[in-house]
C-alpha cells in the first residue's frame, strides 16, 4: 500500500526534527568538539608534512605529483566524516536502545541516519568549510582538478556515504549474528576505514599491486573513488560507474540481511 502525500510529509517532518535535535546536541558538545576538530586538523597537517618529506627523498613523479597528493590528503581530512559514514546502530544494539527505536514512528535505520546527518551539520560548518578556506594558508590548492571534477564529486560523495551506510548495517547485523561486542566492530571498521579505503594513503602508493586490486572493491568506492575524481586521477565516469555498482550490490545485500536479522536484533537489544 502506497503512502499518501500527507503521510510522506509527516514522515519527513519527523526526520527533520530528529536531525535538528542531533545537530543541537552535537553543537552543544563545546570543548570536546573543539578538541576533536583540533586533533583531526593536526593529523591532517602531519600527513601533509609527511608527504613533503617522502616526495623530497624519493622520485615519485611516475606515481603522482606532490600537489595532487596534498590536495587528496586535505580533501580527505576535510570530508573525513562523510567518507566514513557511520551511525549509532551498533551502539544502540549493544546498550538496548534498539528496542525503543523499533517502536518509533520511523524506520530504525532511517532514524539512525537522521541522527548521523544531524551531527554532520555542525561538523561541516565548524571543520570542513574552515579547512577548505584555510587551504591557501596551509600551502595546498584545494580546488578540484576541473569544473566537471568538482561537480561529479558531489554525487560521488553521495555514493560513498550510501556504501558506508551499507557497511555499517552489515557490521551491525554481523555483530548480532556472532555476538561480538560493539567495540570489536568499531575496531574492525576503523582498521578497514583508515587503511584499505585509500582515505589516508592513496591506493597508487600501495606495494605489490595491492592498490590495483583494492580499487575494484567497495572499500575503494568509499574514499578512494571520490577523492580520485576530485583530484582528476583516473577516468571520473568509470570511477562513478563502479561506485553505482557497489551501491546496488552493497545496498541490496545489507537490506536483505537486515530484514532477516530484524527479530534477532530486537531480542538481542532487549
Amino acid at each position: 500500500m502506497k503512502a499518501s502525500p500527507i503521510e510522506i510529509v509527516r514522515s519527513l517532518r519527523r526526520y527533520r526534527e530528529t536531525v535538528w535535535l542531533a545537530s543541537s546536541g552535537a553543537a552543544g558538545d563545546g570543548f570536546y568538539s573543539v578538541l576533536r576538530y583540533a586533533i583531526r586538523f593536526l593529523r591532517m597537517l602531519v600527513l601533509l608534512s609527511v608527504w613533503e618529506v617522502v616526495f623530497a627523498s624519493r622520485d615519485l613523479a611516475g606515481v603522482a605529483a606532490l600537489g595532487t597528493v596534498q590536495t587528496y590528503t586535505l580533501v580527505a581530512g576535510a570530508f573525513g566524516t562523510f567518507l566514513d559514514a557511520r551511525t549509532d546502530l551498533g551502539e544502540a544494539i549493544w546498550d538496548g536502545r534498539i528496542a525503543t527505536w523499533f517502536v518509533a514512528p520511523v524506520p530504525v535505520f532511517g532514524h539512525a541516519i537522521a541522527v548521523m546527518m544531524g551531527r554532520w551539520i555542525p561538523s561541516f560548518g565548524a571543520f570542513t568549510l574552515p579547512v577548505l578556506l584555510a587551504a591557501p594558508w596551509i600551502g595546498v590548492d584545494a580546488r578540484p582538478a576541473s569544473l566537471v571534477a568538482g561537480m561529479l564529486f558531489v554525487p560521488s560523495l553521495a555514493c560513498s556515504v550510501t556504501i558506508g551506510l551499507a557497511v555499517d548495517l552489515l557490521l551491525a547485523s554481523l555483530m548480532v549474528a556472532t555476538g561480538w561486542s560493539v567495540w570489536d566492530m568499531q575496531r574492525l571498521r576503523t582498521a578497514f576505514g583508515t587503511l584499505l579505503t585509500g582515505a589516508v594513503i592513496p591506493l597508487a602508493f600501495f606495494p605489490w599491486g595491492l592498490g590495483a586490486i583494492l580499487a575494484w572493491t567497495p572499500l575503494a568506492a568509499m574514499a578512494s573513488a571520490p577523492l580520485r575524481i576530485y583530484t582528476g586521477d583516473g577516468d571520473a565516469w568509470n570511477l562513478m560507474a563502479g561506485q553505482v555498482v557497489w551501491v546496488v550490490v552493497m545496498g541490496g545485500a545489507s537490506i536483505a540481511i537486515w530484514s532477516r536479522m530484524r527479530e534477532r536484533l530486537v531480542g538481542y537489544g532487549g
